[in-house]
């Protein structure tokens, strides 16, 4: 066991993330997003300037319209259209299929998820803490089959600190006895921190790029990086 590490006793509320924390998620995004630069590079215009331009639409459709498959495929729109000077409805149309066919996708547990949710919950109030559109999160959890380990669910518009704040409220946690878990350096990481909360941070190596961030420097009393989700066993 990592000296750094040491196992917290019962009685903690744990609040983790879902994508990309216990199942992916960003990879099928990542596909698509590969198939609209395929489409643009048909009209000459390459993969940085296809993903910089939609990267751009992303930073401020996501303050207003939040999260999802439905303002994804909304931004990819915007973006053909802006980069194509024109409706660009066959490569909308194309794209929009690609979308839908996410939310048909096999949903793939990372490592150990399952497993050590079942312990953990039998030694602490485990709470699924999740940021997007309330219909695509809920249609993941029900497919997880992992609901059964959560003490309750939070779906949220934005990850910053006020949120936390209102859920240490609304549930009742003693922020000295409560920690985040996620892969987000933005939304998991540090607001959480910034509420008070105690964070495992999971890397994953397709975090979506606006999710990313400098990291604090670990300390293992408040801040711990470990590598996989049944690690947590080592801390909880």
């Amino acid at each position: 066991m990592d000296p750094t590490l040491h196992i917290q006793p019962a009685g903690y509320t744990l609040l983790v993330d879902a994508d990309d924390t216990l199942w992916e998620n960003n990879i099928y995004f990542e596909r698509v997003v590969g198939e609209y630069c395929a489409l643009l590079a048909a009209h000459g215009i390459g993969p940085d300037e296809a993903r910089g331009r939609l990267l751009a639409i992303e930073r401020v459709r996501t303050k207003t319209n939040g999260y999802g498959i439905d303002n994804f495929a909304a931004s990819m729109a915007e973006a053909c259209r802006q980069l194509l000077g024109g409706p660009a409805e066959h490569e909308v149309t194309t794209l929009g299929t690609l979308c839908h066919q996410i939310r048909e996708q096999d949903l793939e547990l990372l490592p150990g998820v399952a497993e050590t949710l079942e312990e953990l919950s039998q030694r602490h109030r485990v709470i699924l803490m999740t940021k997007g559109d309330v219909g695509d999160q809920r249609h993941k959890i029900a497919r997880s089959g992992l609901e059964r380990f959560f003490h309750d669910v939070e779906i949220v518009r934005e990850k910053n600190t006020a949120t936390y704040l209102q859920t240490i409220v609304r549930h009742e946690v003693d922020a000295d006895r409560g920690w985040m878990i996620g892969n987000s350096p933005r939304s998991d990481v540090l607001p959480a921190l910034d509420a008070g909360l105690g964070v495992v941070y999971i890397p994953h190596p397709a975090t979506w790029v606006l999710e990313l961030d400098d990291l604090p420097t670990p300390r293992p009393e408040r801040f711990i990086q470990i590598d996989r989700f049944d690690d947590l066993l080592r801390v909880f």
